[in-house]
C-alpha cells in the first residue's frame, strides 16, 4: 500500500506558518465546496478541526465554517470517518 504525505503547511492569518495533519478531504456538491478535516501538528491529535478549503494557483487557505447547516454536514462526515477508522483499526 502507497503511503502519502499527509501534512500541509498554510499561512495563518497572522503570517506564521501553521502545518496540519489532513484526515479527510470532503468535496460537497450540495454545498460547491471542499471541506478538509484536520488536527494541527505539534497540537492536540484529539481536537479534530475543519474548514473550507480554497485553492488558488498552487496556494491553499482555510475558511472558517460558519453556516449551521454545513457544520452539521462536516459533523456527520467527521462521526462516519471516525467510525470507518475504528473499523479498520480492529481488521
Amino acid at each position: 500500500m502507497e503511503e502519502f504525505d499527509t501534512k500541509l503547511t498554510l499561512k495563518s492569518e497572522t503570517g506564521a506558518n501553521v502545518t496540519i495533519d489532513i484526515l479527510d478531504i470532503i468535496d460537497s456538491y450540495e454545498f460547491n465546496k471542499t471541506f478538509i478535516i484536520y488536527t494541527l501538528v505539534g497540537g492536540d491529535s484529539s481536537t479534530v478541526l475543519a474548514s473550507i478549503l480554497n485553492e488558488n494557483d498552487y496556494e491553499y487557505s482555510l475558511d472558517t465554517i460558519t453556516s449551521q447547516e454545513e457544520i452539521n454536514y462536516i459533523d456527520e462526515q467527521v462521526k462516519m470517518f471516525m467510525v470507518e477508522e475504528e473499523s479498520i483499526a480492529w481488521q
